[in-house]
């Protein structure tokens, strides 16, 4: 009842504030991984002379911080009563509305959409997992949840998607026309085409972490979870340890979690020692640049691996796979697609890594998924939506 009345209220408030002919640009962020096509974004809106905000969300703040330091205007936001005031009237402002996620506000949300462009920009380059109406716990929430979760889909004029396939995906999840997706390129991924740090960013983790020179190292990069209730959570494989017993001295295995689960890094470090390592002062994708096997379960990190030019084997530890299926799904068809073994349990993990099979051909993969992933996305979304008059 609670959320059925801050929505309604939400309605309320943005009928009240809503401007008749909106002029602003506004990015709604609850993902940091996208910094760089938002410094874009700002320097194009600055140089058409249209004011633009960034809203965050409390575990972007760091990200926040570091835009609002190059002269780019942020605003804080959570959902609650606070929403009503200053974000909402920011969303209600926009011409052009950048979405990096599912945001349960937007349902109630009067745009005209003659006067107003919402733009989904996805967080992740491709999708393992299922989401939307291929969500098996979905089908188990109220029919006011379901019609309040279309209402969002349908505020979404157009998706930006690395690929048609991709296009796909979000046509069979948000029940959409396919033809909303534009096949345009995820401005994030263009960082992983970048020569310069492509470079550079090895030789800053080995002069940071000297042990990895010269050694095969493995990442470990399982994807996030929540319990019942949606709290991050992970917890290590039972298993797991035979993974870090077949390690050899000339091999090193890093554990890198999801920042909202990365307290459990350290239960890795108290049981494993220095048989592991843990690297908090790198991203995710930083580390990717010295991986030579990566290993991971149901996560988007492999679409951003396989554009790289050292991206190496894939192994894929389906431990849970039965439970992970029932909760939260997965794409139909993966097995054809996978660049990699499906391993059950450690044992089979720990033989793939050290028979060295799992290389996967890359070219078909990225020609399938990556096909708009080139490097020059964020050009091309720029020119798309905020074109610059000659």
């Amino acid at each position: 009842m609670k959320k059925v009345i801050y929505l309604w209220l939400v309605r309320l408030v943005a009928g009240m504030v809503k401007n008749r002919a909106p002029q602003e640009i506004a990015y709604v962020m609850s993902f940091g991984n996208n910094q760089e096509f938002i410094r874009a974004l700002a320097q194009r809106a600055r140089q058409l002379g249209v004011p633009i905000t960034i809203l965050y969300k409390p575990n972007c703040v760091a990200t926040a911080q570091q835009l609002a330091a190059d002269g780019i205007k942020v605003q804080a936001f959570t959902d609650g009563l606070c929403f009503l005031g200053r974000p909402l009237r920011v969303i209600m402002n926009a011409r052009l509305l950048f979405c990096d996620n599912y945001y349960a506000f937007l349902a109630d949300c009067p745009f005209d959409h003659q006067q107003t462009t919402v733009v989904q920009v996805w967080h992740a380059n491709g999708a393992i997992k299922s989401f939307g109406w291929e969500e098996p716990r979905t089908q188990q929430r109220s029919r006011a949840d379901k019609r309040r979760f279309q209402r969002v889909y349908d505020q979404f004029d157009e998706y930006v998607v690395g690929s048609t396939q991709m296009a796909r995906v979000f046509a069979r999840s948000y029940h959409v026309p396919e033809s909303r997706g534009r096949v345009l390129g995820y401005p994030r991924s263009d960082r992983l085409f970048n020569q310069t740090w492509r470079t550079q960013m090895p030789n800053r983790i080995y002069k940071q972490y000297p042990e990895l020179q010269g050694k095969e190292v493995f990442l470990y990069a399982p994807t996030y979870r929540e319990d019942a209730v949606g709290k991050p959570v992970f917890s290590i494989p039972d298993d797991f340890a035979q993974i870090v017993a077949g390690l050899s001295s000339k091999q090193r295995l890093i554990i890198k979690l999801h920042p909202h689960v990365q307290a459990t890094e350290q239960a890795f470090i108290k049981r494993f020692g220095r048989q592991v390592m843990v690297i908090p002062d790198f991203t995710t994708e930083d580390l990717l640049t010295v991986t030579d096997c990566l290993i991971t379960d149901y996560s988007s990190v492999i679409f951003d691996y396989a554009v790289l030019p050292n991206a190496g084997r894939m192994v894929f530890y389906w431990y849970d796979e039965a439970e992970y299926q029932r909760q939260v799904g997965l794409q139909p068809g993966m097995a054809a697609w996978l660049p990699g073994p499906i391993c059950r349990n450690a044992r089979e993990v720990s033989a793939a890594l050290q028979s060295r099979s799992g290389q996967a051909n890359l070219v078909s993969f990225n020609a399938q998924w990556n096909t708009m992933n080139d490097g020059e996305a964020t050009k091309r979304v720029l020119d798309t939506y905020l074109p610059v008059n000659k």
